[in-house]
């Protein structure tokens, strides 16, 4: 889409010269927005369909998109109209946002088409655009505009160059359509620098990006490995769609085709129960764990970070202790267990103390070395006595930050397990290296679901063995356990 016709969507009795820079310009300049809005639009105009009254009620009355799907379900079937179709409800119903000024839900709109893993077409981003000139005193961030408005137009190289220039506005749209720019003009090494730093700030990747890849490798030998080298490199799980049509794409392909099932693995020995093949193991090896062991005590407990919530004095005093005392059998994430073990009784603070004290007996019990990491708020007095008694324990001031501790204290050892549901996932960021970052995921998945084999996409004796996502809820350190098997058709 051009430029030009791009301004013809966006502006209304403007001068031809108007441009993207003029139009980001009046974001931050709403007396100039006003000046020109033209009086037609605020006149009522009777609607020449008769579904856009439906629509424009269903805007006016709903705050959130709730029941959106439904609602889109219902009136598409009501109408049978050709004007009205799955393909034109975006566009049309973003129409009546602009028609209402309803900017939040405009905008709450264009995310909902995105999570569910399709992108928004040209004359749907257009009325947004619209929409947002018109309500710009309710626009949060420009910038994520003028990005998203750049990628579906010639000057999409502009656009990628604002992002890589203002990090603080990388958000997902903005992302992911760059990616899907660079895929269009087949700057693959590019798309996936792009696509591994997402991942290296838990951007979600839309389903549509994965689609165009998978184009790309239907028409492109060489585009599997590039895309397969991403999925085993960051331990991505793919949804079951998107696995549908890889095996669709992989299977079909003219040179070296694959034939494709799902399947399971066995818990216990990991054979694959398609082709009968062992997984690779989850092992970590020495020096892998102190790599991980050192950059966690570097950009964690040593980093600047820290010490916006804890005193030098606390991180001495917590030094001296693993010193002293370490390393551990168990290390219990105190407030953690305490709310989660007492849920329904968390009323009364004794109940949340008796707890914890069970689960720290449970280990003692076992004749293993256990530190308890908790608050000055839940452990004070003749509480903390009695679980000095029964464990080692820390205790941080209320503002501090705990989980910095409770890292630190389990890489003492490589065999140290610790009890929390935290995810970490601030802390996976820190550690600002891809290879490091699959250890502590790999780390995490040992101690909380040990297997014998690695749960990510691995390639071994010719065959494919690729984990997925089936929709079932989970932890960030549980992995699925529905696979996609692919051997080669000749050796079949």
């Amino acid at each position: 889409m051009s430029r030009t016709l791009l301004s013809k969507f966006l502006f209304i009795r403007l001068p031809r010269t108007c441009n993207l820079k003029s139009m980001y310009a009046t974001f931050n300049n709403r007396k100039a927005v006003n000046e020109n809005v033209p009086k037609l639009l605020n006149q009522h105009v009777p609607h020449v369909n008769p579904f856009e009254s439906e629509i424009e009620q269903f805007i006016k009355t709903n705050h959130s998109l709730t029941g959106i799907n439904q609602f889109q379900e219902n009136i598409i079937s009501k109408y049978k109209s050709k004007l009205l179709t799955k393909e034109s409800f975006d566009a049309i119903f973003m129409r009546m946002c602009l028609a209402c000024r309803n900017y939040q839900l405009g905008k709450q709109f264009l995310h909902h088409i995105h999570q569910t893993g399709r992108q928004a077409n040209t004359a749907t981003l257009a009325k947004f655009l619209s929409l947002c000139y018109f309500c710009s005193a309710e626009v949060e961030d420009k910038s994520e505009i003028k990005k998203l408005c750049l990628s579906i137009t010639d000057s999409w190289q502009d656009g990628l160059k604002l992002l890589e220039e203002d990090e603080a506005a990388q958000f997902s749209s903005s992302m992911n359509a760059a990616v899907n720019c660079l895929l269009k003009h087949n700057h693959f090494d590019s798309a996936m620098l792009w696509m591994d730093k997402m991942i290296a700030k838990e951007r979600p990747i839309f389903d549509f990006v994965y689609e165009h890849w998978l184009r790309k490798c239907a028409e492109n030998h060489n585009c599997w490995e590039t895309f397969s080298d991403f999925l085993v490199r960051n331990g991505v799980f793919l949804k079951q769609p998107i696995v549908q049509k890889l095996k669709e794409v992989l299977q079909n392909r003219s040179r070296d085709p694959f034939i494709g099932q799902f399947t399971a693995i066995d818990e216990d020995s990991g054979r694959c129960q398609s082709c009968q093949k062992v997984l690779q193991n989850t092992d970590i090896t020495d020096e892998e764990f102190a790599a991980l062991r050192n950059r966690i005590t570097e950009k964690v407990l040593l980093g600047t970070d820290v010490f916006l919530g804890s005193k030098p004095e606390e991180m001495q005093r917590f030094e001296e202790l693993l010193k002293t005392t370490g390393p551990y059998d168990i290390v219990i994430d105190g407030l953690n267990v305490a709310y989660h073990m007492s849920i329904k009784s968390r009323k009364q603070p004794s109940a949340k103390v008796d707890a914890l004290m069970s689960v720290v007996k449970h280990f003692k019990n076992q004749k293993l070395r256990v530190l308890v990491l908790t608050r000055k708020h839940l452990l004070t007095g003749v509480p903390l006595q009695r679980m000095k008694q029964e464990a080692h324990v820390f205790v941080t001031e209320n503002l501090s930050r705990d989980d910095p501790f409770l890292l630190c204290a389990a890489v003492q050892s490589k065999h140290t397990k610790f009890v929390s549901d935290d995810l970490f996932r601030d802390h996976l960021f820190r550690l600002a290296d891809f290879r490091l970052q699959a250890i502590f995921r790999l780390w995490q998945l040992k101690f909380h679901y040990p297997r014998p084999y690695h749960t990510v996409s691995q390639f071994a004796d010719g065959c494919w063995h690729i984990p997925y996502d089936d929709g079932t809820p989970r932890y960030s350190y549980e992995s699925p356990t529905t696979w996609l098997c692919l051997q080669p058709k000749s050796q079949a």
